[in-house]
């Protein structure tokens, strides 16, 4: 049952839709919508739409019997699973101005809403949103996921778009908001258009794109909280960052090289493959060879130093193993799924 909590918002209070586009989430949509139920927020201010695409674990009896308790709760089947599609679903039925996005596997602060409603109120922006943090009790491996890709040498740093694991505790305007912790007016969704479905990952990016591209602006505030469970095993990890590439590489096919630092880790490796070849097609030129030496010797020293950094940091040597082994990983994932998608035509 909702409870009803009393807010200290001061602002006139807009109705925001909460959309929660699930599949095969059983194991953290429960705690998801209880935080979503349990809100500052006045009650009557918000509803909750949760699109499910065609779970085969025990999401969609969760559900059920949530709706049971609260049949305010909103419930859609997505008959194409994607999270496009779920999203879109939500946003065509929602009934509030705003359209407030988080992950089925994400937990929402008490606050989340009315933050959202105060950061409207003191900015000029048709979206915001803010930080993923990890859940106290993720599994260790999700915890040194998220201390690696808070590293600039993984994420890129100010050269990524994305807030999602490098700006945790700033404010200010962004060119990204992920969809685990972002708010949109609706009317400007309608106008620009809906999430791509053709997406299968970065459907986020690419709408915020189409946003940053049409003049409007985004805005981060740390204040605006979620927690956001990670991935749980490197395998998933390396996965998730090749799609992610291929999303980019989407995006460059779609609207261009609306930024140029999606392409990073491939220059260097690009580089590093005309100096090989360079070397070969002069005769094994001791020059281009030593030059090659020498780059992936720097690169081999900043992977070290920043692996011992993190370690150094967070008070765990076995983080200095762990950054040897993902920094590479990353790059190479990120690398092969930015060429897959360029190369080929049908990318997903």
């Amino acid at each position: 049952m909702r409870l009803v909590m009393r807010s200290t918002c001061t602002e006139a209070q807009m109705f925001i839709s909460i959309i929660v586009a699930v599949k095969n989430e059983e194991k953290y949509v429960r705690e998801c919508i209880d935080s979503l139920l349990n809100q500052s927020y006045p009650a009557d201010k918000y509803e909750i739409i949760v699109v499910d695409g065609l779970s085969t674990d025990g999401t969609w009896e969760i559900l059920q019997e949530l709706k049971k308790r609260n049949p305010e709760l909103r419930l859609f089947k997505n008959l194409k699973e994607n999270a496009a599609a779920g999203r879109n679903i939500g946003v065509r039925n929602a009934k509030g101005e705003y359209v407030a996005f988080i992950d089925g596997d994400a937990v929402a602060d008490t606050n989340w809403l009315e933050n959202i409603s105060k950061t409207f109120g003191n900015v000029d922006a048709v979206g915001v949103g803010g930080p993923d943090l990890l859940p106290p009790d993720s599994a260790y491996i999700s915890r040194v996921i998220g201390m690696i890709m808070a590293s600039p040498l993984a994420s890129g740093g100010k050269l990524n778009p994305s807030v999602q694991h490098i700006m945790s505790s700033q404010a200010g305007y962004v060119k990204h908001i992920p969809t685990c912790n972002l708010c949109l007016r609706k009317d400007v969704i309608e106008r620009i258009g809906y999430f791509d479905e053709d997406f299968v990952k970065g459907q986020d990016l690419e709408l915020n794109t189409r946003l940053v591209m049409a003049g409007y602006k985004l805005y981060h505030s740390p204040m605006i909280r979620v927690t956001h469970y990670r991935k749980q095993h490197i395998r998933d990890f390396t996965m998730q960052i090749y799609k992610w590439a291929k999303a980019k590489a989407a995006i460059i096919k779609k609207h261009g090289m609306t930024n140029p630092s999606y392409l990073s880790p491939v220059f260097g490796f690009v580089f590093l493959m005309i100096l090989f070849f360079a070397a070969l097609y002069l005769g094994g030129s001791p020059l281009f060879f030593i030059v090659l030496l020498l780059c992936v010797a720097v690169y081999v020293l900043l992977i070290v130093f920043e692996s011992i950094r993190i370690a150094h940091k967070n008070g765990d040597a076995r983080l200095f193993l762990y950054g040897l082994l993902l920094f590479p990983l990353i790059h190479i994932s990120y690398t092969a799924g930015i060429f897959y998608g360029l190369l080929r035509r049908k990318i997903w």
